[in-house]
């Protein structure tokens, strides 16, 4: 029970940070013709991404009141069967993937993808809000959470969705832009200094780094799933 407390704990923090976080007026931080293209701060990954985690950790408080926080298929209600193929499909490959690509930029090239002069508009701790809670926050809610990874087809399914659905999603934003201004803008600058192929060769990329992330948060889990139940056993074995 103290360990679903826990869980329940970290899940209205991580909520309620996030819903905050979300509604940070980013407008400042965009200049020149991306200000002006279709989509506003929506058009960010970085922004979509608090909006899917806030939505998972209510989903999470919600299956702690009425669903079930269980291993055995048979006592897993429906409520948990959604949080853990939210968790599994969305959550945690692009919450991580968020985390890892930024600050990886960051550390390699930060003009690439947070300026200096943007410092003193975006404070460190929104900035750590958007780009490293994510990917801690569901680091160590899967350590007090009992999750139950769906099928791979349904899992993978679900990641490639998000992919394709973003994909089309700035690729429109691009044509809007395009129809009104006769401007070439994309979300990200570095999708602009590629070619068609090139392009497409890099987000079949990114695509598959979300799959690498999804089959390391089901081995994550898979590990955590048989130390429990290593646990569990030695329990019983005492008792007897």
């Amino acid at each position: 029970m103290i360990r679903q407390i826990i869980g329940l704990i970290l899940s209205i923090l991580a909520a309620v940070v996030m819903t905050l976080t979300c509604s940070f007026d980013t407008e400042e931080l965009i200049d020149g013709d991306l200000a002006k293209s279709t989509g506003g701060k929506y058009k960010f990954l970085t922004i979509l991404n608090l909006h899917l985690q806030a939505i998972y950790y209510y989903m999470c408080i919600v299956n702690f009141f009425f669903g079930s926080d269980t291993l055995t298929p048979e006592k897993c209600s429906l409520l948990q069967k959604i949080r853990d193929c939210i968790f599994a499909g969305l959550a945690f490959p692009v919450g991580m993937f968020v985390c890892i690509t930024f600050w990886s930029l960051y550390h390699f090239d930060r003009e690439l993808i947070f300026p200096e002069e943007l410092d003193h508009l975006l404070p460190p701790i929104i900035n750590h809000a958007m780009h490293t809670l994510p990917g801690v926050a569901i680091c160590l809610e899967n350590l007090v959470h009992h999750h139950r990874y769906p099928s791979r087809l349904l899992g993978l399914s679900c990641v490639i969705t998000v992919c394709v659905a973003y994909a089309a999603w700035i690729h429109y934003l691009n044509y809007i832009h395009w129809v009104k201004f006769q401007k070439d803008v994309w979300v990200y600058p570095i999708l602009s200094q590629l070619s068609v192929l090139y392009r497409g060769m890099f987000l079949i990329g990114l695509a598959l780094f979300h799959v690498g992330l999804y089959f390391i948060g089901e081995m994550y889990t898979l590990y955590l799933t048989n130390f429990r139940i290593e646990k569990l056993n030695e329990q019983r074995r005492k008792i007897r």
